[in-house]
């Protein structure tokens, strides 16, 4: 048995998250699909798409102490540094209720392909499993974790390097978790060894080219979704940012010739044989992706375009968001030096 869970913490429910728990429903009709959150209004939303659903205490205030201790901006997205920790406190929470059983968390916005391997999972030879954006950087992208009391040791992880360092972030905490012994870990593999030469960090090898898993494909923290669907539009008012490489992850895509094979599967092409991508990260949160015929169109224009190097492409609706909040930003301000 094996539970996938998706996590998403926030009052609003964004539409790319009940795209892929619609997708995910009605596409591993055999597997038992949680979805997390802390919002009764969100939980109430994704039963009605199907997947079954558990309702969260609040982490704000049930790890008070956390959200104080951290550095970050709290300002950022609602809290976005301190959510993304306490993800791994609420799934801890969950575990508990589910003891004995292995959980496959899948980003909110990752997007996995009908062919991923779950059976992998089920057989996995690890207490935690998590693919490296670099040598020091894991992702959750996908997050394995084999019981509750591998969740549990994570959490107390988690606490004393929150008490050592108050601007970790969910993907450093991880990175030191690869890099102990506390913890049994497997990095999944995000680079076949055949392509090791796209790398940017050749010390990353063993932890990017990792074959132990038996497995003919790969899969994708970040560094592929990145590069071929874009970069969040959010983060530049409205500029979809595609085929940028980014030269702080262990893989340099730019390197890498990526296609469609005859089965429609998104591949990796090397000099003897293709490696099948299982997952994208969807950090363009493109809706496209989770309807099977624009997916194919997408995917082929995406695969095209990368040939050319990187552009951009203007998202008018991200923009006017932008814009929007902008405005109510000063107007708000502007009230309160008022009252002042």
């Amino acid at each position: 048995m094996l539970i996938l869970t998706v996590i998403y913490l926030g009052n609003k429910l964004p539409t790319y998250v009940v795209r892929n728990l619609e997708y995910l429903k009605n596409t591993f009709l055999e597997d038992e699909i949680y979805f997390i959150s802390d919002s009764e209004k969100s939980v109430r939303k994704a039963s009605k798409i199907g997947v079954k659903t558990w309702l969260a205490p609040h982490p704000e205030e049930q790890w008070k102490d956390v959200r104080e201790s951290l550095n970050h901006p709290m300002g950022f997205r609602d809290g976005f540094w301190f959510k993304t920790l306490a993800r791994i406190f609420v799934l801890n929470s969950f575990m508990q209720l589910h003891p004995g059983v292995p959980n496959l968390q899948i980003e909110a916005d990752v997007f996995i392909f009908p062919n991923f391997p779950l059976s992998a999972f089920r057989e996995l030879d690890a207490e935690i499993a998590f693919p490296m954006e670099s040598y020091r950087m894991g992702i959750a992208s996908l997050l394995f974790l084999k019981d509750h009391q591998v969740s549990a040791k994570l959490v107390e992880f988690a606490l004393n390097e929150i008490s050592n360092n108050g601007q970790i972030t969910d993907m450093s905490l991880l990175g030191k978790v690869a890099h102990s012994n506390k913890l049994k870990f497997l990095a999944l593999p995000t680079l076949p060894r055949e392509l090791r030469n796209a790398l940017n960090e050749p010390e990353s090898v063993n932890l990017v080219c990792n074959d132990s898993l038996n497995i003919s494909g790969v899969f994708d923290g970040i560094s592929v979704g990145q590069y071929l669907l874009g970069i969040d539009p959010r983060n530049s008012r409205g500029s979809l940012i595609l085929h940028r490489t980014q030269t702080s992850h262990a893989i340099n895509s730019e390197k890498l010739r990526l296609g469609l094979d005859s089965k429609e599967n998104l591949v990796m092409n090397g000099a003897k044989v293709d490696s099948v991508i299982y997952n994208l990260h969807n950090h363009a949160k493109d809706l496209r992706l989770y309807d099977s015929f624009s997916r194919k169109s997408l995917l082929e224009k995406r695969v095209d375009s990368a040939k050319y190097g990187e552009y951009q492409e203007f998202v008018f609706r991200i923009f006017a968001l932008a814009v929007f909040k902008a405005i109510a930003r000063k107007v708000s301000h502007g009230i309160h030096r008022t009252k002042i």
